[in-house]
């Protein structure tokens, strides 16, 4: 995927008008190991509603656990901010 078609999914799912886009972002930061994004967007693919897959939940719970406590909350506030209307 090239960046400006992620920059077209991001555009897309902000502020959560399309679940398809925010659930291929969240699987592609899965799939390049990335922690805070991915757990920033399994948080916010859940606030629009989305079914996450289990192995996802696992992966975004599982770099929960391992964060400071300080952290996971400045992501969860990041999370609800994201999904506030402009």
């Amino acid at each position: 995927m090239k960046r400006n078609q992620v920059r077209q999914l991001k555009r897309a799912a902000s502020a959560g008008r399309d679940a398809e886009a925010m659930q291929a972002l969240l699987q592609r930061s899965v799939r390049f190991g990335h922690k805070r994004l991915a757990l920033l967007r399994c948080l916010q693919a859940e606030r629009m509603g989305l079914a996450v897959l289990p192995e996802t939940l696992r992966y975004c719970r599982e770099i929960a656990d391992r964060m400071p406590a300080e952290e996971v909350a400045r992501i969860v506030r990041l999370s609800s901010q994201a999904a506030r209307p402009a």
